[in-house]
């Protein structure tokens, strides 16, 4: 679990600051409609989340994140291919007003990745606040955390239907398919109740990612060697990022 800092480049993107440089100058190639038509912003705001430019003109961001270092191949989950197909229209149209300044980028989506539900069922996500903190500091929080999982009112001591349940497709993600048909019988008998299963759930979690907190909290003493990791990344970001602006200011004319 996680990415070695020794095989990949870790950067804060604050430290970069070529990227909102570029992100104000892709924005002159990004027509309204384009972002209007951002699955992401159109699900956001049908949710109740405010709208603001941030938002908005989130895609130009996340495109100037991707263009600026000429990346050939983005790894993203099915719900976002659309970025990067704006990204690759925001590029081509300043490519025909200003030459092959910009790689065009390709997504790449691994079908073996499952969409992970959060507690309501919808697609975990920090904005909707539905997520699972694996690294909850005491398994009592985590269990706290799992008993918000929406599930039905069927009473204990009938069986219960393990196809569209939260807490059974988030258990499933730690399953082989032998202890998933063991788990499914469990829900066919009656005999336990979803608290049962969310408990079980917890257990789940709290073993499987028992290494990582630890490693966690390792970082987390060491703040130091975050930071170093964090600044060199940012030095070896900041000097690809420079000599890529260099050219397209060039090409703009912005001396």
């Amino acid at each position: 679990l996680g990415i070695d800092p020794q095989k990949t480049t870790f950067w804060v993107q604050s430290d970069v600051p070529q990227v909102l440089e570029l992100y104000w100058i892709l924005s002159k190639f990004t027509p309204t409609g384009l972002l209007e038509r951002a699955h992401s912003y159109k699900d956001k705001v049908a949710k109740g989340i405010t709208a603001n430019h941030a938002l908005f003109s989130y895609p130009v961001l996340m495109a100037a994140d991707i263009l600026l270092l000429d990346i050939q191949k983005v790894p993203v989950g099915k719900d976002q291919i659309q970025h990067v197909e704006m990204t690759r229209d925001i590029a081509m149209k300043f490519n025909n007003a200003y030459g092959e300044i910009f790689t065009l980028p390709e997504h790449v989506v691994n079908d073996n990745v499952a969409t992970i539900p959060g507690i309501d069922g919808q697609k975990m996500s920090k904005s909707y606040d539905n997520a699972i903190d694996i690294f909850m500091e005491t398994e009592k929080k985590l269990q706290k955390r799992c008993n918000k999982i929406i599930s039905s009112s069927t009473p204990l001591g009938e069986p219960l239907e393990h196809e569209g349940c939260n807490i059974y497709n988030l258990a499933s993600l730690f399953l082989d398919e032998n202890r998933k048909v063991e788990l499914q019988n469990r829900y066919k008998t009656g005999e336990e109740g979803y608290g049962h299963f969310k408990q079980y759930l917890k257990e789940l979690i709290w073993s499987e990612f028992a290494e990582a907190r630890e490693r966690r909290e390792a970082y987390m003493k060491n703040p130091d060697m975050v930071r170093d990791i964090l600044g060199d990344g940012a030095k070896k970001m900041r000097k690809i990022a420079d000599e890529k602006m260099k050219i397209v200011r060039e090409a703009v004319g912005i001396l």
